[in-house]
């Protein structure tokens, strides 16, 4: 397979010193250099404001300001049917089903190890071998906000550095391990199924992830939070936010859930979407 020229450019290019400066101009608040960052974003990506909890642009400090925005309390509808899984975020989902002896697919030809995903977190990456997991990528235009998929407890997290390779289809088609080399944030999480957890992948222009308990992460170098009291979030309950954007990538345990049988791969989902349902045995 030939290998684009997006993907050579992707390699050759300063990660760190590009994402520095977008970190820098998305946080910028002299009016000439961010209003028209805004005005041209909202316009390219058709951004519906009607629904967004601030919806004069000239509101907003600096761009990502904006690319975080919240939304209107009822602009998302999280289902509320028992013992439901729903969709933390807005966004694509690229991949779903059953985790082959620690194996997930990331693409044709392509599949990744769960173990080097979660790089041996608190928590024993055997619990996954045989489990589930999704993996639902934010376009730009996305709300970048993530939420929990159903009643939790965050435990603990750890943030592992890495490259910040686009997780757009075009680079997770040419560049195998992409979720195990870009930087991420691993969210463990305690539930009725038991422990699960919630991967929150960077990408070329993600500046940083920021948590609800931590604030904004800072980039470059490994950090774990290996205990985290925190109260109990509720099924669509906000605990993180990419600023700018990337892919979540949920990792449930084996037989603790199973899949809406009209989910597929390519779907566009909503926040709060029913995406599957736990179980008899752990409901």
């Amino acid at each position: 397979m030939k290998t684009p020229i997006w993907i050579w450019l992707q390699r050759m290019l300063p990660q760190r010193a590009l994402c520095a400066f977008i970190y820098w101009i998305s946080r910028c608040n002299i009016v000439w250099i961010k209003s028209p960052l805004i005005s041209w974003f909202a316009k390219h990506y058709a951004i519906d404001l009607s629904e967004v909890a601030i919806p004069e642009l000239r509101q907003y400090p600096n761009f990502n300001a904006f690319f975080t925005r919240s939304l209107k309390p009822d602009a998302r509808s999280i289902d509320t049917g028992a013992n439901v899984v729903v969709s933390p975020v807005d966004g694509r989902i690229t991949e779903f089903g059953s985790i082959s002896n620690g194996q997930l697919l990331q693409a044709k030809g392509f599949t990744y190890s769960v173990t080097e995903l979660v790089c041996n977190t608190q928590q024993e990456p055997e619990l996954f071998m045989r489990g589930q997991y999704a993996t639902i990528y934010l376009a730009p235009h996305n709300y970048h906000r993530i939420h929990a998929p159903m009643s939790s407890k965050l435990t603990s997290m750890r943030y592992i550095a890495g490259k910040r390779f686009s997780v757009n289809g075009l680079t997770t088609t040419h560049i195998a391990n992409l979720f195990c080399r870009n930087e991420r944030l691993v969210c463990w999480m305690d539930a009725e199924i038991g422990a699960y957890a919630a991967v929150l992948v960077g990408a070329l222009n993600v500046s940083s992830i920021a948590t609800t308990i931590t604030g904004e992460i800072r980039s470059g170098r490994d950090h774990a939070w290996p205990k985290i009291d925190a109260a109990r979030l509720e099924r669509g309950e906000e605990f993180a936010t990419f600023n700018l954007g990337s892919t979540v990538i949920l990792l449930f345990p084996e037989n603790s859930i199973v899949w809406n049988e009209d989910l597929q791969k390519g779907q566009t989902l909503r926040l709060g979407q029913r995406i599957g349902d736990v179980t008899g045995q752990n409901a």
